[in-house]
């Protein structure tokens, strides 16, 4: 499995090495670095956070990107919000219908039956 993990928490960082350090990881704190992997790769799970440091953007972004190129295919991929910031998981999930909004750390996150 391909995953692209945007996170800039190294509490969640390390969770998601050791939940999923067997798969193609791809983990990034920046999310125009993330929408350079997209423009290059195909994955099958996205997890995205939105607030990050300064100058490394949001996760909004992302869905930005992917909201207005709807051919990119990971549109297609298992898209999970794993943001505490309610207003902006709404964004993204606004824009990304698909999206699964799942904050870390809770029973719906450790719930989500993935196909991992």
């Amino acid at each position: 499995m391909k995953i692209l993990i945007l996170e800039d928490d190294g509490y969640r960082v390390r969770y998601f090495i050791e939940r999923f350090g067997q798969h193609d990881l791809k983990i990034t704190e920046n999310a125009f670095t993330a929408i350079e992997c997209l423009e290059k790769r195909v994955f099958n799970y996205l997890f995205l956070d939105n607030d990050l440091g300064d100058s490394n953007g949001e996760g909004v972004d992302v869905a930005d990107f992917l909201h207005n190129n709807p051919s990119n295919l990971n549109n297609s991929a298992i898209i999970i919000i794993h943001s505490w910031n309610i207003t902006a998981a709404q964004t993204i999930k606004n824009k990304l219908s698909n999206a699964i909004v799942a904050p870390f750390n809770t029973e719906t996150f450790f719930n989500l039956n993935l196909d991992i």
